[in-house]
């Protein structure tokens, strides 16, 4: 090894190691009808300088090396990704992750239903369940926007699941109607489910 080779390795063992998050992602699993949570992410020592959440639904909070998220989780129905930009003294810029587990309120079987133009109008079945402690309670009806589609609601368990039988009166056209079904629910989240009926070219 030549000298100049020697020095600059000497340089470069005696220069500090750009300091990062541990844990840039994180996993939070909400229960149901959550409003918000809180979510700590901190550096391996070097101090936060600046963050910059990339949703109006988080504000941040900074305190040496550590960062603070406030996240307002009161309208998330499904699971979700938040992020926050944050920078270190040392100049490096982070994009963290906040990954959202949402517990399921209703479980539809599809969330479209679709035949093919020219097949027979062959019923499909579309299930409903509710899992336990859903703040959904029930469904209370089934509406259909649209005029395509002839459909029959069932209860098989009260609370616990619920079927729709849909069948196209015809397939001979393409067609996009919705139906809409109403739940028993405090949570608006939850309050209403679309599926689409839909007979494609």
């Amino acid at each position: 090894m030549n000298a100049l080779h020697s020095i600059i390795l000497a340089a470069a063992c005696t220069l500090p190691a750009l300091a990062g998050f541990p844990q840039p992602q994180q996993s939070v699993k909400l229960a149901y009808s959550q409003q918000s949570a809180v979510v700590e992410f901190t550096t391996d020592g070097t101090a936060v300088t600046k963050a910059k959440p990339l949703c109006d639904c988080t504000t941040v909070t900074i305190q040496g090396n550590k960062l603070i998220a406030r996240v307002d989780t009161s309208k998330f129905d499904q699971p979700v990704a938040k992020q926050i930009d944050a920078t270190t003294a040392d100049g490096k810029t982070t994009r963290l992750t906040m990954n959202f587990d949402v517990p399921a309120a209703i479980i539809l079987s599809a969330r479209s239903l679709v035949w093919k133009r020219g097949d027979k109008c062959t019923p499909q079945v579309l299930t409903i369940t509710l899992p336990k402690g859903s703040p959904v309670t029930g469904i209370q009806e089934a509406g259909l926007s649209g005029d395509a589609f002839d459909y029959a609601p069932a209860k098989v368990k009260e609370g616990v699941k619920y079927t729709v039988t849909v069948t196209p009166r015809s397939t001979e056209k393409p067609v996009l109607n919705r139906l809409v079904i109403t739940t028993a629910t405090q949570d608006p989240r939850f309050a209403r489910q679309i599926i689409y009926l839909q007979v494609k070219k």
